[in-house]
């Protein structure tokens, strides 16, 4: 009897891994590319996934199983309907929470939420994307009217949406690199302290350079705040550094 028990046990914990892996992969590198699900505090919503559908479905079906069982079927179709939904719980969760924008505005970017957006209002077409897209980097032109910037203002403190979550003032990040690359963080004070030059030379040693070769911008998330390390020459993100722009200064 154990013997069963631990093959069908086995036989579940194969599938469950299987299908929880695909899933997870999936929306790992489509929707949280690096460095976007280490900044995402998901760890968590993720963990729940693997305890319920790779721990707790195999370990039920430990319990559960019995050859020659009248109930046998309805207990694992039970098993396995309670994973399916925990499982469609989490991607929903994840769908929910994933950046559909990366947008740069005043001296930082934020990811912006598939939430917390409307694709449809974007003035590019490029920017008009359905809510499963992969993250898109932006930058966020504040309106030039000061009315318009006051009306924005006065909604945003009244609960509405920011400037940073309004696609109607996105444009593409190419076109304004030189705004954010003038306004990037300065390491110089950083550098004087033992903890964040071994980050920052780990980094060099990593990616190659010197500090004058890249330009570090704020990075917000909701697990942690980290820099973000632009290459001045390709104009491409490189790598995040593990120092929170905020505290460290």
């Amino acid at each position: 009897m154990f013997k069963q028990k631990l093959k069908a046990s086995a036989f579940h914990l194969g599938i469950s891994i299987f299908v929880v892996g695909l899933i997870l992969t999936a929306i790992i590198f489509f929707w949280y590319p690096s460095p976007f699900l280490i900044i995402s505090g998901l760890f968590n919503i993720i963990l729940m996934l693997i305890l319920i559908d790779v721990v707790l479905g195999p370990l039920l079906t430990f319990i559960v199983f019995k050859k020659g069982k009248s109930s046998l079927k309805f207990d694992l179709f039970a098993i396995a309907v309670v994973q399916v939904l925990a499982l469609s719980y989490g991607i929903y969760i994840i769908y929910q929470a994933h950046p559909l924008y990366i947008a740069y505005a005043v001296d930082r970017f934020t990811p912006i939420d598939t939430s917390e957006v409307s694709p449809a209002m974007a003035r590019y077409d490029e920017f008009k994307k359905s809510k499963l897209s992969q993250p898109t980097i932006v930058y966020v032109k504040k309106p030039s009217d000061p009315a318009e910037l006051s009306k924005v203002t006065i909604e945003a403190l009244s609960g509405g949406a920011d400037l940073d979550a309004r696609p109607e003032y996105y444009e593409p990040i190419i076109k304004n690199t030189d705004e954010i690359f003038k306004n990037s963080f300065n390491l110089n004070k950083l550098l004087e302290k033992e903890e964040y030059k071994i980050k920052i030379n780990n980094f060099l040693n990593k990616h190659g350079g010197t500090v004058k070769d890249y330009a570090f911008i704020p990075l917000v998330g909701r697990q942690e705040d980290v820099l973000w390390a632009w290459s001045l020459k390709t104009k491409n993100p490189i790598d995040i550094l593990h120092i929170n722009p905020f505290t460290s200064s």
